[in-house]
């Protein structure tokens, strides 16, 4: 299965995705990287760098066909959701609101929730088992409990089924090492650095601790269970500070204990039931906490680094010098002012000082502009006065003022300058991130269609047709325009399957089909529009997206039906019409899975990739195409036309009010394999996919009824044949 983990960089994230991995399901990972490492996972994956509020999270779910969710991205400590609880709702609400949007939206067949005991408050019906009424403390235990309702109403409302953990105190290898940490962490980096531990309270609160190995395993045993709704994950064991203080002193040797006042936010007594998670999925926790603290001393001292991360503890305590800014600028004007003093004979004052407020300007905040120009005005009071001038008459001195001001604009114009070109850097700088993103994002595309390609094409090697043959076949694929597919599809059928009467139709929720492309053989003819029948082998094919063979001989029915799928969904089906029976061996079969899974992976990827361009593929807010992607449609409608035999009707389109609400009636009235563009000259077109004139005509009196004037494009013989 394709599972993603969001936060899969992270503590418990990380592990997880391990378990899974070990089992040969694909990982895919998103992850901002605030707290989670990538050396962490270092086995194949594929991530987005991302925060899971992020647009481009949908992009993700587009391209890879997610069948399980587990949800581990959030923001974990209880004293930062108490002083920034905005931030904490933005994270722990709205972005899981995302995720399971998005995983409605694309199927996904199971959402997990990493939800916390902190939902509980401070009960005292210990221990606590599910049915216990939440009553968090903290906004963060309040957003988890909110972060649960949202799951089972998604469940409700939606059908994503939804598996809710209520995870006890987490501990493990890998947890991010800071102020927020856990109680074990801290204590075992504050022990290996030979520091005082700090204890909160009289250490007689209590946790129920559990090794994250135990937490990995249940998740990845929930996940292969039908196992839905909520469950205590816990060891079901209450341990309190001063007991874990002892347990760490057999690992290493205490120096000295420090109690501080308890934190607001904090639970007195914590302990779960875990009984109803061992009964139903037969899983009971693995390490004792011995077992487990002596993994995570391991890990901090020979795996991770100490010395490192004290270092970027230090890093990020490290904080900005007081008036720095002011300092420097004092340094500056000494530095103009002793030159002054060897200039002054030569250049005049104004001109030296000057300069200094250009440089102060370029130098300095808008803030230390006013400082230079009262320093720059004060020396040349100082020097008029040194040279007889009575310093009362210097207050009332026109040119002084005039300098004063002039210094002032000067600076100020300057600065304002700077500063916009700065904050015009920023935004480019910005803009040229979004376009590297998105061009990252194109790129993983096109690379993970060369894999898969390859990997197909691996596969069609080893049968037993000719591989010169096969090899030429496949890059009739490598186009990443939809129409000019279908096209190479056919092609790909015709010389690998070695029969001459295939059809391609597109599926339409409507239960009608539209022919979207067949054989070039002029004696097939299939019908341009079918109706999906029920218990057909059509039907069949769609229904269980699978491919389906003629086992019953009906002469009703084609020889075998391969649904193209694209997101869990059917888009179009391969129809195959004159293989003889008697060829449908295992190898022939085989052959029919592999290049109907190599036409629907190429056509899923051009798919994204016309998705991801759609703003500049057509005009905004209609599916009119702009004039170049129009000409690419109607080069390929001719080359069709040439080489299948399948026409296509031009027409004009003469009325002129091409408003967006014209459009969109226009575009309304047209089948799904139809298209809407502009030429070069901004003539508006429609091209009416395998019609004939008898057709187009019907289609121009519906036109005509809601006021659009159409005529046919004459010129465009080379697109139909007249019947």
């Amino acid at each position: 299965m394709n599972i993603l983990i969001t936060g899969g960089y992270g503590f418990i994230g990380s592990f997880v995705a391990e378990r899974f991995y070990k089992e040969n399901h694909s990982i895919f990972i998103i992850d901002n990287l605030s707290v989670g490492r990538k050396e962490h996972i270092s086995f194949h994956h594929k991530a987005l760098i991302a925060d899971i509020k992020d647009e481009r999270c949908e992009a993700f779910f587009k391209t890879h066909s997610i069948d399980v969710v587990i949800h581990c991205a959030a923001q974990t400590h209880v004293n930062k959701s108490i002083k920034d609880p905005v931030e904490d709702s933005s994270t722990n609400i709205l972005g899981l609101i995302n995720m399971l949007n998005l995983s409605y939206k694309y199927k996904v067949k199971k959402f997990v929730f990493c939800s916390s005991a902190a939902i509980y408050g401070n009960s005292q019906k210990l221990p606590l088992q599910e049915g216990e009424a939440g009553n968090p403390i903290s906004p963060y235990g309040l957003n988890k409990w909110t972060g649960e309702l949202y799951c089972h109403k998604w469940e409700e409302m939606y059908g994503v089924s939804s598996l809710i953990y209520r995870f006890s105190n987490v501990y493990g290898p890998r947890q991010h090492v800071s102020e927020e940490s856990s109680v074990i962490t801290c204590f075992t980096n504050l022990l290996l650095e030979d520091k005082p531990v700090t204890i909160h309270g009289d250490g007689e609160q209590s946790r129920d601790f559990i090794y994250v190995g135990d937490v990995a395993e249940a998740i990845y045993r929930g996940v292969m269970s039908q196992l839905s709704g909520v469950y205590n994950l816990s060891t079901g064991t209450e341990v309190t500070i001063n007991q874990l203080v002892e347990a760490l002193n057999k690992h290493h040797t205490m120096s000295t204990i420090q109690h501080v006042d308890s934190r607001q936010g904090d639970i007195r007594r914590s302990i779960l039931d875990n009984t109803k998670i061992k009964r139903d999925l037969d899983w009971v926790p693995k390490y004792r906490l011995d077992e487990g603290l002596k993994k995570v001393f391991h890990y901090y001292e020979e795996v991770e680094s100490t010395p490192t991360i004290v270092k970027s503890q230090k890093e990020r305590k490290a904080k900005k010098i007081p008036f720095l800014p002011f300092l420097e600028n004092i340094v500056l004007f000494s530095i103009f002012f002793g030159i002054s003093f060897l200039l002054t004979p030569f250049v005049d004052v104004v001109d030296i000082w000057l300069i200094y407020i250009l440089l102060a300007a370029i130098l300095f905040e808008k803030t230390q502009i006013v400082v230079s120009a009262f320093l720059a005005i004060g020396v040349q009071a100082y020097f008029m006065a040194s040279q007889g001038r009575i310093w009362t008459s210097l207050f009332v001195d026109n040119t002084l003022l005039a300098t004063f001001t002039i210094y002032l604009l000067v600076g100020l114009i300057v600065s304002y300058k700077i500063e916009r070109g700065r904050i015009e850097l920023q935004f480019t700088k910005d803009e040229l991130s979004s376009s590297q993103s998105k061009y990252s994002f194109l790129t993983s595309i096109y690379e993970d269609t060369l894999q898969v390609k390859e990997e197909m094409k691996e596969q069609i090697l080893r049968m037993e047709d000719g591989i010169g043959k096969i090899y030429d076949s496949v890059k009739e694929l490598d186009d990443l325009e939809p129409e000019a597919l279908f096209n190479g599809a056919i092609h790909v059928l015709e010389r690998t399957l070695k029969a001459r009467h295939f059809a391609i139709y597109l599926v339409h929720s409507s239960g009608y089909m539209r022919l979207a492309v067949k054989s070039s053989d002029s004696l097939f003819q299939p019908s341009a529009s079918i109706k999906r029948e029920q218990g057909s082998l059509m039907d069949k094919a769609i229904s269980d997206k699978k491919i389906y063979y003629n086992t019953n001989l009906s002469e009703s029915e084609p020889v075998f039906v391969a649904p193209i799928i694209q997101h869990h969904e059917v888009i179009a089906v391969i129809v195959c019409h004159d293989v003889p029976f008697n060829r449908l061996t295992l190898s022939y079969k085989n052959m029919v899975d592999v290049v109907t899974r190599l036409i629907s992976t190429s056509l899923a990827r051009a798919y994204e990739y016309v998705n991801e361009i759609n703003s500049e593929r057509f005009i905004e807010g209609t599916n009119v195409l702009r004039p170049h992607y129009f000409k690419r449609i109607l080069e390929n409608k001719r080359k069709v036309f040439q080489e299948l035999n399948i026409p296509t009707v031009k027409l004009e389109v003469l009325t002129f009010d091409h408003s967006i609400e014209n459009l969109q009636a226009i575009g309304s009235l047209l089948r799904m394999n139809d298209h809407l563009g502009l030429d070069d000259k901004g003539i508006l077109f429609i091209l009416l996919s395998n019609a004939t004139i008898e057709e187009a005509k019907f289609v121009m009196r519906r036109l005509q009824k809601k006021g659009i004037l159409v005529t046919l494009d004459e010129k465009e013989e080379i697109l139909h044949v007249a019947r």
